[in-house]
């Protein structure tokens, strides 16, 4: 299961699955010793256990602090190898089981230091807590030798071993289930973010403006302003110059509108041109400031930024949400009505609607940041 969610680019899965591939080949070696009987069979074991923690602490880790303290856990694991085959070849497997369980105590312990600002939800608190009994399991188990293997007895009918493989089953079987759906969850939530955001400006796209408004308005009445952007004459850029540069236009105007737009601001593209800004509690004079920046900043620094031989624009249309909107679309319709605005008044410059206009009235100027 791990194979199929990594080869849907999960990258941590990748890890998690060689982990217990590795523990399961260790937990297999008996039966290579009872086909073959030698020494050598426990140091595979050994270093099959040893490499399935080093790569659990890296799935781990992939997903709280990748690769953190990487130097130190090669050298605890290379250290439990070497005490193993000291202890082997002197065949002293008290020795040998104690150097194998607390290096796999201290490789899968490393990565739970780092988890405690990563335990928002349930998924990782689950996969923590079953890292926690894994840990735990080997530190215990370690420390028991004295008790669990009685001197003189075959490792093959010990209590250790008996304890080893019943623990493993459970602990192992909980830790496997808590990764996998902490991967799982990973993953819907990458396509929900795909289906949500445009990928090209890396802002919502109209669907995940729509949910993210939906959630805003949920929690009752808000008062703030719209306002929607154009950029000036794009088809002629995309003309001029290819639909790849129109595309690098477009993301420079959406790093502009990602770093100046206020925190709280739901950004998003809806296609094309057009870029629409929702600024919550927020009225029109501090929403056309903010227009303006938007403006004056795309027209200062993008065209030199992709050295365009012409100058670069954009038009912004403003409207503050009303009590009597059925909807926040109510709002973006008058603030569409004021970017038309902009652009018959000569484009690149922000113009402010408070209400619809009918088709009797004539729109009335407003130049740069004055409103009406």
């Amino acid at each position: 299961m791990f194979l199929i969610v990594w080869s849907w680019n999960v990258r941590a899965a990748g890890w998690w699955s060689a982990a217990f591939f590795c523990i399961a080949a260790a937990f297999s070696a008996p039966v290579g010793f009872a086909a073959i009987p030698t020494p050598l069979w426990s140091i595979i074991a050994d270093l099959l256990f040893a490499t399935g923690f080093l790569l659990f602490s890296q799935a781990l880790l992939e997903r709280w602090r990748p690769s953190w303290l990487l130097p130190a856990r090669l050298g605890i694991w290379a250290l439990s190898l070497l005490l193993c085959v000291f202890a082997s070849l002197f065949d002293n497997l008290p020795l040998e089981l104690v150097a194998s369980d607390f290096g796999c105590f201290l490789l899968i312990a490393i990565p739970l230091v780092t988890a405690k600002a990563h335990l928002r939800r349930a998924a990782d608190r689950a996969l923590f807590g079953a890292a926690c009994l894994v840990a735990l399991d080997n530190l215990v188990r370690g420390s028991t030798i004295p008790v669990t293997l009685a001197a003189g007895t075959d490792f093959f009918t010990s209590n250790y071993a008996y304890l080893m493989q019943a623990l493993a089953c459970i602990f192992g079987l909980f830790l496997a289930l808590s990764a996998l759906a902490t991967q799982v969850i990973d993953l819907l939530g990458r396509y929900q973010r795909e289906a949500m955001v445009d990928p090209l400006s890396g802002l919502f796209n109209r669907r995940g403006f729509d949910d993210a408004i939906a959630k805003i308005e949920a929690e009752g009445p808000r008062e703030g302003s719209l306002i929607v952007c154009d950029i000036d004459h794009f088809k002629a850029v995309n003309d001029e110059y290819g639909h790849a540069l129109g595309d690098s236009v477009i993301a420079a105007l959406s790093q502009i509108i990602s770093r100046q737009a206020p925190e709280r601001a739901i950004t998003a593209r809806f296609g094309g041109e057009e870029f629409v800004l929702f600024l919550p509690d927020t009225n029109a004079a501090e929403a056309a400031q903010i227009a303006d920046t938007l403006r004056e900043s795309f027209t200062l620094t993008v065209g030199a930024k992709l050295q365009l031989s012409r100058g670069l624009t954009a038009s912004f249309g403003l409207s503050t949400v009303q009590g009597s909107d059925g909807s926040i679309h109510d709002a973006i319709a008058r603030a569409d009505e004021a970017l038309y605005e902009a652009k018959a008044r000569g484009r690149n410059r922000v113009c402010v609607r408070r209400t619809l206009s009918s088709p009797d009235t004539m729109p009335a100027s407003i130049p740069r940041t004055a409103s009406a």
